[in-house]
């Protein structure tokens, strides 16, 4: 099929479009659609698995902007200002005669679903242009909840690696204090003292704001605990801020082609098994606490653009990550 632009055609609920079969479209929704909290999770959940990386079908990525306004071996998806007129939107309902309906497996969109989809084209179809994969919602970070298949906006990595990457997922016997799922580094797979083992993803670019992770120390011999890291360029280039029980300190570092160097540091003695640990930085200050308590003040250049983030452990500590947030100051 040749994709042929209906941008002079009403998009309104019921319309007629080429190559598409006589059904009405759910209508848009009646709010303003933000792209990060509305329309990427449906695209996460329901496209990207065929449209992303790994698989192009038809030519198409829907997990980045670039890719997503090229569009595919059919056209264009997106006809800004007209979402009846939106292959895409035909897809999803299923109202296109040359095309099965999409996804081809698992739930369709439902028609509230279809409803924000169209409301944000019709809205102007407006997407974070800073060419980073899309973004997730503010607020709750999305480790916990898609972690368990490890999508590949997620990067299991290690600086300064000697032998096999830890072992990362969501643990089927391990929750949190009220029940709360947890990811974990459950195994580190190696015996160096020296690397750092990293979950971390570019898929929400993170500069200033907060940074918030409740843990627990599992285990280790070598090394125990962990923490967060922020402004992540590379697996080799980023700032951590990490507890150890072990040690019983609380540390901020830069960490800058492989080289660790501490930059802020304060000892503790927390209690309970689960320890909140967050940073809050803006510009070059960054400030450290533990269970709300500011323990932390520091400044430094070395890391100045925004970056990913994620969770870090070093040697053999595994240890569990759980009730993340994530809060880019906007």
């Amino acid at each position: 099929m040749r994709y042929v632009s209906m941008a002079g055609l009403m998009g309104a609920a019921g319309v007629l479009v080429a190559g598409a079969a006589s059904a009405e479209l759910p209508a848009p929704a009646e709010k303003k659609v933000d792209f990060q909290a509305d329309i990427w999770p449906i695209f996460e959940a329901s496209c990207v698995e065929c449209h992303g990386t790994e698989k192009k079908k038809s030519g198409l990525r829907l997990d980045n902007k670039a890719d997503a306004l090229k569009g595919g071996t059919e056209g264009a998806m997106f006809v800004a200002g007209d979402s009846a007129g939106s292959l895409i939107v035909q897809l999803v309902a299923g109202i296109n005669d040359d095309f099965d309906r999409m996804p081809p497996d698992g739930d369709p969109l439902t028609d509230e679903q279809i409803g924000i989809l169209r409301a944000w084209i019709d809205q102007g179809a407006e997407w974070p242009d800073d060419g980073a994969p899309a973004a997730a919602p503010a607020g709750e970070y999305p480790a916990v909840a898609q972690a368990a298949g490890l999508p590949e906006t997620w990067k299991v990595e290690a600086t300064n690696q000697e032998g096999p990457l830890a072992t990362w997922e969501l643990s089927k016997d391990l929750k949190g204090p009220a029940g709360e799922p947890v990811i974990a580094l459950s195994s580190a797979n190696h015996k160096s003292a020296g690397t750092f083992n990293l979950l971390w993803t570019d898929s929400r670019p993170f500069k200033d704001g907060s940074f918030e992770v409740t843990i627990k120390s599992l285990s280790g011999e070598e090394d125990q605990g962990g923490g967060v890291i922020w402004r992540v360029k590379d697996k080799n280039n980023y700032y951590v801020a990490r507890y150890n029980p072990l040690e019983g300190n609380f540390r901020i570092y830069k960490v800058v082609e492989g080289n660790r160097e501490q930059i802020g540091s304060a000892d503790i003695k927390p209690e309970g098994e689960w320890v909140t640990l967050k940073i809050e930085q803006t510009g070059n200050a960054i400030a450290g606490y533990i269970n709300g308590e500011k323990l932390i003040d520091a400044t430094d250049d070395a890391l100045a653009e925004a970056g990913g983030a994620g969770y870090w452990t070093k040697a053999d500590a595994a240890t569990a990550f759980m009730a993340t947030k994530l809060n880019p100051a906007s």
